[in-house]
């Protein structure tokens, strides 16, 4: 009897055994799938995380072919869409680099939108500055009425300085200002440049904005496109000196007395240019067939020594 109760309890044991070898088991299959999920989860945010800096520095290698061109920019007394920073398909259209691209364009805004994105970099001269212009000025740009022109005089008032807006978003704290108003506004402004206005860039808005008729706005951006009336075509056209503007106008296109004496207004009254010396550069890189997507925007002023050296005056990375 004894040894029969030793035989049943060896099996007893036996069997214990064997289900607690099943459950270590098993136990340790579901710790290796655990820790073969977190691997593979973290392989893939170490994926993420580089081609994400790949892509941030895809669009600054796109900000510095930018910089390369501004600064090999040889024509001094003139600045105009001719120029390879400011229209550059082939330079700026999705170049490629390593395993991504990167992309710097603009989009043209308002009357002009109709050409879609321009491959290149924007100078801020084409735009109205708002620490400087006048109110009239500033009531006919898109967006805005005389009341909420008064209130950014105010403001300017209040904050007397060289630059009383120090960043474009400070609109919004103007008296009637919106969020509808200022997206309607922002690509006709800026809050650098000498407050003059750059004829061979400004688009329709702008020039309107200045007491142009829209005769004479029509003929200006007839002129800058060409004959073929497109614009980016090997017949555009730029102003090459004010002093000649109005002689080269009449000769593409005759001005009337009215449009010839508005021409003339605004240069006597040291309101326009043909040159700039501040530029936006937007900047893209892209990497997994533009999964992912980083982007940078810097703002330059271009000396006017013989260097033309560049000088960063603002950053952003997003």
């Amino acid at each position: 009897m004894a040894s029969k109760r030793k035989k049943i309890n060896l099996k007893a044991k036996e069997g214990f055994v064997l289900i607690l070898v099943l459950w270590i088991l098993a136990i340790l299959v579901l710790l290796g799938v655990g820790v073969g999920t977190t691997t593979s989860v973290d392989q893939r945010l170490v994926s993420y995380q580089r081609d994400r800096l790949m892509a941030l520095y895809l669009a600054k290698a796109g900000y510095f072919r930018a910089l390369v061109e501004i600064e090999g920019d040889r024509t001094l007394q003139v600045d105009s869409y001719l120029d390879l920073w400011a229209h550059n398909p082939e330079a700026f259209g999705g170049a490629t680099l390593g395993e991504g691209s990167f992309t710097v364009s603009y989009p043209l805004p308002g009357e002009d939108g109709s050409g879609g994105v321009v491959y290149g970099v924007a100078d801020e001269d084409r735009k109205v500055n708002i620490n400087t212009a006048s109110k009239a000025v500033l009531a006919r740009l898109p967006g805005m009425t005389e009341e909420i022109a008064q209130s950014l005089l105010d403001w300017r008032d209040k904050h007397s300085g060289d630059r009383p807006f120090k960043l474009l978003e400070e609109l919004l704290l103007v008296e009637g200002m919106t969020d509808e108003v200022f997206q309607a506004l922002q690509p006709f402004i800026t809050i650098y440049t000498d407050g003059k206005v750059n004829l061979n860039t400004a688009p329709r808005e702008v020039l309107k904005a200045l007491e142009m008729g829209e005769g004479l706005v029509n003929k200006i951006s007839r002129f800058r496109r060409g004959l073929d009336d497109v614009r980016g075509t090997k017949d555009d056209q730029s102003f090459t000196s004010l002093g000649g503007a109005e002689q080269q106008l009449n000769a593409f296109d005759s001005l009337s007395p009215q449009e010839a004496a508005q021409l003339t207004n605004l240069i006597t009254q040291n309101r326009l240019k043909v040159t700039s010396s501040f530029f936006r550069i937007h900047s893209k890189g892209t990497v997994r067939d533009g999964k992912i997507i980083r982007s940078v925007e810097g703002i330059v002023q271009r000396g006017t020594g013989a260097s033309r050296s560049l000088a960063l005056l603002s950053w952003h990375e997003y």
